[in-house]
């Protein structure tokens, strides 16, 4: 992957296509927000979620708009009042302001003949050096007038990075295709000063002590680079390129991309692969994203990282996206280090100890360089091109908006409880539908507050609804929100059984037995998912009187096996009542009831009457008083049961008249045996003996 291809990716990149509930049914429940990736489902506006869980007054974004589609490059003035930035694809320089009255306002400083501003540097008397693609040329431009001026043209097709060395008046450019780094003095004289072998170079930091630190792609390794061209690798990633570079004290940080490769071949069996850079590893809470390249058409998905390489060699993995790439690094006042992401528009902070925290949400999808001003830091975006300031933001404007909670019922609101700073403001509001719109509450503030050390709660005044969602602003210095509770009571929904039926006597295949227990199963649409309670009762079909079924105590499992034994032959419909008195206090208790179809009962068998036979003819009758006969065999002899049917064809009667022809016999004496079934798999048998001479 090389960096041309991520300058495509951010061109072709499509948009990026959320606490727990708790509680017992039928009772109160409760919304709960405790961990990080509870409150990043929220808005965080001028506030922060933290890796503890916990959201923070943090940095606010103000848009500086201009007229570009992407802002590529940036590099801060001499003086320390004017930041200035390259764009794309006019080839623009624009100036921003870094203080001042009134908005912040962007001027356009000169409009180059090249597509891209891709890299910028500034000499000590504030003249700008540009690095542009395609066409691998450096433009000098003198900010004030906007006069340019074409100081070298290098022969490549790419300048990704420049940077000017005070002391000797040299400007050195990192260029690709191919990879190289050429040294240009003030009258435009270029000079190779090392070749990578790579295909680009994409990073470059000047060490102050005539070397640089240089980052490559597509093998992504990171190089110190002397002037006189002797270089030394210090570290080979997996990854395609190391993007960006920053210093911070003893250790260096390294934004590392490794893009996905359509068509990559898989690996051959038997043939051992070649060996690999270091490889990043994609851990549980790893967030989200590396501009610069140009991707091939429809690629632009990536994994990346950031590395912390000591000056002793040792190295450490301390942030990873799984989907995405990593485009810009900066450190701050305090030394904490921000990583800007490509695919997302977001910027995140990474601590000392390797936590990283989403400090920044931008609405664009691409966040692409970044420059430190005093307290915070502005930022160059792409689709659409724009900068913004961020800073700390003030503490009447850090607020933390919730997701929209579902308690999938009209509900009550109760208490919100919350831990972390006292001084914290809430308000709430409901509805009824899934998004909030105009049919919504207005917010309303928490009543009767009060605070009991370090947790703090109020009342919900929101109008009972199904959907209710919180605002909390984060007032005061060092205010934090740390935990919250928010207490609802659903409105109790009735439970209703939808079906009985009889369970399989056995599993498929298996002979039919008779049993005089009826399996009784039920079906419960228990939307609330309460622990239920049941009771049963039974009657005759042509009966009004119940009489119950299953002893005194209810049952609690939609089941109950019913010993007809002790109750008549005929059909019986079950009644099953279902409550959810067992978890709902008696006065909001429901409860419903079914009744089944008519379900047979008869544990009595057939009779065979009538039975004869001639030496070619058997007959008789098979009758059952309570259900049709579904069965009728013979058996000659003891020998197999073949079927017989009924005389008119059908068995579908209570009472079947039946005739079937025997076998030819030999002479002597024979036993003919019929047996019958009734739809209760009772079976009854009957002989008759035949004496042939």
């Amino acid at each position: 992957m090389n960096r041309s291809r991520t300058v495509l990716a951010l061109m072709l990149a499509g948009p990026l296509v959320g606490v727990s509930g708790v509680g017992v049914a039928g009772t109160t429940r409760s919304f709960r927000q405790t961990t990080a990736k509870d409150f990043e489902e929220g808005e965080a506006t001028g506030s922060m979620v933290l890796p503890l869980g916990e959201v923070a007054a943090g940095m606010k974004p103000v848009r500086v708009p201009l007229d570009a589609a992407f802002v590529w490059s940036t590099v801060l003035s001499p003086d320390g009042r004017t930041a200035y930035f390259g764009t794309g694809d006019q080839g623009r320089i624009y100036a921003v302001p870094i203080a001042g009255p009134g908005p912040m306002v962007a001027r356009k400083v000169a409009e180059l003949d090249a597509a891209w501003v891709t890299s910028l540097a500034v000499k000590p008397d504030g003249t700008l050096l540009a690095g542009t693609t395609p066409g691998g040329k450096i433009f000098s431009v003198e900010p004030q007038k906007g006069a340019v001026t074409e100081l070298a043209k290098l022969g490549t097709d790419h300048v990704w990075a420049v940077a000017h060395d005070a002391k000797s008046g040299i400007t050195y450019a990192g260029t690709g295709g191919p990879g190289k780094l050429f040294a240009i003095d003030a009258k435009g004289k270029t000079r190779l000063v090392w070749d990578s072998g790579d295909k680009h170079i994409v990073s470059l930091l000047p060490l102050g002590d005539g070397t640089f630190l240089v980052g490559t792609s597509e093998e992504g390794i990171l190089y110190r680079v002397r002037t006189d061209g002797h270089s030394e690798a210090l570290h080979d990633f997996e990854g395609d390129e190391v993007r960006a570079i920053a210093r911070v004290g003893n250790a260096t940080y390294l934004a590392v991309n490794d893009f996905d490769k359509p068509g990559e071949s898989a690996a051959v069996p038997g043939v051992v692969p070649g060996a690999k850079g270091t490889k990043i590893t994609l851990t549980a809470g790893a967030s989200p994203v590396s501009a610069g390249a140009l991707p091939r058409p429809g690629q632009v998905k990536a994994k990346s990282a950031v590395y912390k390489l000591a000056d002793d060699g040792g190295i450490e993995q301390v942030f990873a996206l799984s989907d995405g790439y990593l485009t810009a690094l900066l450190v701050d006042s305090a030394g904490d280090v921000y990583v800007a992401a490509g695919t997302q528009g977001k910027l995140y902070r990474l601590l000392p100890d390797r936590t990283a925290t989403l400090a920044v949400d931008l609405p664009e999808r691409q966040a692409l360089c970044l420059v430190r001003t005093g307290d915070g830091f502005l930022v160059g975006t792409g689709d659409v091109g724009g900068v913004y300031r961020v800073g700390p933001a003030p503490a009447v404007e850090a607020t933390y908006l919730s997701k929209v909670f579902d308690a999938e019922f009209p509900s009550r609101w109760g208490q919100l409880r919350w831990s972390g700073s006292a001084e914290l403001t809430f308000e709430t509001r409901a509805g009824n539908t899934a998004k909030p719109d105009k049919s919504w509450a207005d917010w309303r503030k928490l009543e009767s507050v009060t605070h009991a050390g370090p947790q703090s709660e109020g009342h919900v005044g929101s109008t009972p609804a199904r959907y209710v969602q919180y605002r909390v602003g984060l007032v005061g210095k060092g205010a934090t929100l740390k935990d919250i509770t928010l207490y609802y009571l659903p409105q109790n929904q009735r439970a209703r059984v939808t079906e009985v039926s009889l369970a399989d006597a056995g599993p498929p295949g298996a002979p039919r037995t008779h049993s005089t227990t009826l399996k009784l199963r039920w079906k419960v649409d228990n939307t609330d998912g309460d622990d239920l309670i049941y009771r049963l009762s039974y009657r005759q079909d042509n009966e009004i009187v119940w009489r119950a079924l299953g002893g005194p105590e209810p049952l609690t499992k939609a089941e109950y096996d019913w010993n007809t034994e002790s109750v008549p032959d005929g059909r019986y419909v079950v009644r099953v009542w279902v409550s959810d008195e067992k978890v709902t206090p008696r006065e909001r208790a429901l409860d419903s009831t079914f009744e089944s179809v008519p379900l047979l009962v008869d544990n009595t068998r057939p009779e065979i009457d009538g039975l004869t036979a001639s030496p070619s003819l058997v007959a008789g009758r098979a009758r059952d008083d309570a259900s049709p006969i579904t069965q009728i065999e013979l058996s000659v002899d003891g020998g197999d049961w073949r079927p017989v049917a009924p005389t008119d064809g059908l068995l579908d009667q209570r009472l079947e008249a039946f005739s079937a022809p025997l076998p030819a016999l030999p002479k002597g004496p024979h036993i003919i045996t019929v047996r019958a079934a009734d739809g209760a798999d009772n079976i009854a048998s009957a002989r008759v003996t035949l004496d042939l001479r």
